[in-house]
């Protein structure tokens, strides 16, 4: 599948996979950008895409970023979407941070979508976990 990707600068790069079958494509950041200590930042990346239909657009963290005390946001992009795509990164360490241009900062995973309508039921099946929520499965 290919997927259409429009250039709204001309120093942007498109998604890039450094493998064939890596899940997700490296976005690029178009701007230079300081990250202070625990408040988010907006990274353009000069890049949109048109997703197929019953497709979503995961934006997702990078290991070689997170690895560095500095956090993917991850964002979801509907199908139907034609902007720019925003990596929102907040840097989680005490330090400023910096963000060179043309850095790889947050990968984009495209997976299948379904569309469910949502009904109201006055019971929901059993199963072994029920409502067993945070912490439910142990520790360890």
């Amino acid at each position: 599948m290919d997927i259409k990707t429009k250039k709204l600068r001309p120093d942007a790069r498109l998604p890039h996979r450094t493998h064939p079958a890596d899940s997700g494509a490296d976005l690029f950041s178009v701007a230079d950008a300081d990250l202070p200590p625990f408040v988010p930042v907006r990274l353009a990346t000069g890049i949109a895409v048109e997703l197929p239909e019953n497709t979503s657009g995961l934006v997702w963290g990078k290991s070689s970023v997170e690895s560095q005390g500095i956090k993917v946001l991850a964002g979801l992009i509907d199908s139907t979407y034609r902007g720019e795509i925003i990596v929102c990164l907040i840097n989680l360490t005490k330090e400023p941070k910096s963000i060179a241009k043309g850095r790889k900062i947050a990968q984009l995973v495209v997976v299948p979508t379904f569309y469910p309508g949502f009904v109201e039921a006055s019971d929901l099946g059993e199963t072994p976990r029920g409502d067993g929520g945070f912490g439910s499965t142990g520790h360890g």
